[in-house]
């Protein structure tokens, strides 16, 4: 899990801590620290924010192709713009939701993410809420 905010990475850790079918195994702050998190612990997923320090999820993804990563990304970020999503998707995330998708729905992605599935938040999909950052 890749997140600069504290906070957000606790309360993530604490649900996934209460399923038994999901293990986290490394939390990084910034960029660089989630590359090097990545190539040392080679999880099958790794949910990452777009904006972080260092550089953003892109250069994250960005370098995990660039190391034939096997890890999948889920992006999970507060931006719903769809010209960042398609950006991202293209650098090769497998899937993006945004951060006030629910704790349920996030568990979900990560699952189908790691059996190679494609996942997309379905209210961008819909359309609910635009283009724009969600607070």
């Amino acid at each position: 899990m890749v997140d600069d905010h504290p906070g957000y990475r606790a309360a993530l850790a604490a649900m996934l801590d209460q399923r038994a079918d999901l293990e986290l195994v490394g939390e990084a702050e910034d960029g660089p620290g989630a590359v090097e998190m990545i190539r040392n612990l080679c999880p099958d997923v790794a949910v990452v924010d777009l904006n972080l320090p260092g550089f953003g999820g892109l250069g994250v993804l960005e370098q995990l192709v660039r190391d034939s990563s096997q890890t999948r990304v889920l992006i999970l970020s507060g931006f719903s713009d769809t010209a960042l999503i398609e950006r991202a998707l293209k650098a090769g995330a497998v899937g993006y939701l945004v951060k006030d998708a629910g704790g349920q729905a996030i568990c979900q992605a990560i699952t189908a993410v790691s059996r190679g599935e494609t996942v997309l938040d379905p209210a961008l999909v819909t359309g609910r809420r635009g283009d724009r950052a969600l607070p």
